[in-house]
């Protein structure tokens, strides 16, 4: 069973997904998006779980009235902190401007994957807790929420108390 699949065991879809252009969006972004997460985007949209944990869709236009998927903007890039990892050789290998930012917390953590390597199935997801550092994640997105929700890490990587290991959630499209 796949972690998808084991997610909408956890956390039923609130409506139909989001019909997304995936060609369009690889050409805009200049890359193309892991399977798992078009996947998740297909079956639950862009939205909240709990109203705690924001997931983004990418999206082409520059004017888009809601967070989307992006890289880190160019202020944020300069600010020293945002280069903070806590494990050294994560920070020997990745920088901030390798994030691509799918989703954030009600606590302000950030939520993303490294996309240095060209294959997005390899892409591991980086989480920067606020007023922390990055922590590398070794799985895809949807493992790392099932994860979340199941508390199946080793501590929780979030500030999200409420939702880790929870054990079930709602998602709420928006």
């Amino acid at each position: 069973m796949t972690a998808l699949e084991r997610l909408r065991h956890l956390m039923q879809p609130s409506s139909m997904g989001t019909f997304i252009d995936w060609d369009d969006i690889a050409v805009a972004y200049g890359t193309r998006f892991p399977s798992d997460y078009r996947n998740f985007l297909s079956v639950y949209g862009s939205g909240e779980i709990d109203g705690m944990l924001a997931v983004f869709a990418p999206s082409v236009d520059p004017y888009a009235p809601s967070r989307h998927t992006s890289r880190l903007p160019a202020d944020v890039l300069d600010l020293p902190e945002v280069n903070e990892w806590n494990d050294p050789l994560h920070a020997e290998l990745y920088g901030p401007a390798d994030i691509m930012v799918w989703g954030e917390t009600a606590e302000a953590d950030v939520l993303g994957w490294i996309t240095s390597n060209h294959e997005p199935g390899t892409w591991p997801v980086a989480v920067y807790t606020h007023g922390g550092e990055w922590t590398v994640y070794d799985c895809t997105m949807t493992e790392f929420l099932l994860q979340l929700l199941t508390g199946e890490f080793d501590g929780n990587p979030t500030g999200l108390t409420r939702l880790y290991g929870k054990g079930s959630a709602e998602f709420t499209t928006g």
